[in-house]
């Protein structure tokens, strides 16, 4: 009898869209069978998806908001798959850098509104940023190699700063850590620093497309 290798599989769930999209213009998956074509099965058992995401504001953006809960309550029924949530955060956009094609570089301090043209000064804009996800992400990546969940992890993030977290399970906890990547951007450190690394490819990517 073959004893498989146990997978757990960790999303960066806004990187993944965005890499997703930009790489084969799909969007909408289903993650069991998009991971389930990444391993073995002939050797490898898949146990656990961790799914890392932050929620939209329901103010600011209400139909985005209803969108995102909508996709986020497919999520939990799909197998073996736990949703784990970050944060958004506010941060003041005080100047932002542009390289014009006649001026060159140049600091804006203001912009137009897109409806009525007013001028906004950008000390009275901001943007969202994730918190939380990436953290919470490389805690569970390293806790559950601790806890010995599994025998390979598989990682849909491009994100080097993983690699230190990577370098020391691979070393000290004798795991294996896939980096499951698109085509491009491929991120050199993380297929420098894990065990090995597997291409998600179109075909697959369209066999786990949501119709």
């Amino acid at each position: 009898m073959v004893v498989k290798k146990r997978v757990y599989a960790y999303y960066d769930g806004s990187n993944f869209y965005h890499l997703c999209k930009k790489n084969y213009g799909i969007t909408k998956i289903y993650f069991h069978h998009m991971t389930n074509q990444l391993i073995n099965l002939s050797k490898e058992s898949l146990v656990k998806i961790k799914y890392f995401n932050a929620p939209v504001n329901q103010l600011e953006s209400p139909s985005n908001y209803a969108s995102q809960q909508k996709f986020f309550s497919q999520l939990r029924k799909t197998p073996f798959l736990d949703l784990i949530f970050g944060r958004l955060v506010k941060r003041e956009i005080n100047h932002i850098n542009i390289l014009c094609k006649k001026c060159g570089a140049q600091k804006v301090e203001e912009v137009e509104c897109p409806i009525c043209n007013e001028k906004i000064d950008l000390d009275k804009t901001y943007k969202s940023v994730e918190k939380g996800v990436d953290v919470g992400l490389a805690i569970n990546l390293l806790l559950d190699a601790l806890n010995d969940k599994y025998d390979i992890a598989l990682l849909f993030s491009g994100d080097a700063d993983f690699c230190p977290a990577i370098r020391y399970i691979i070393k000290n906890l004798n795991k294996e850590i896939i980096f499951c990547h698109f085509p491009a951007p491929k991120t050199d450190e993380l297929i420098q620093s894990c065990s090995d690394n597997r291409l998600i490819t179109k075909e697959m990517v369209e066999k786990a497309q949501i119709n």
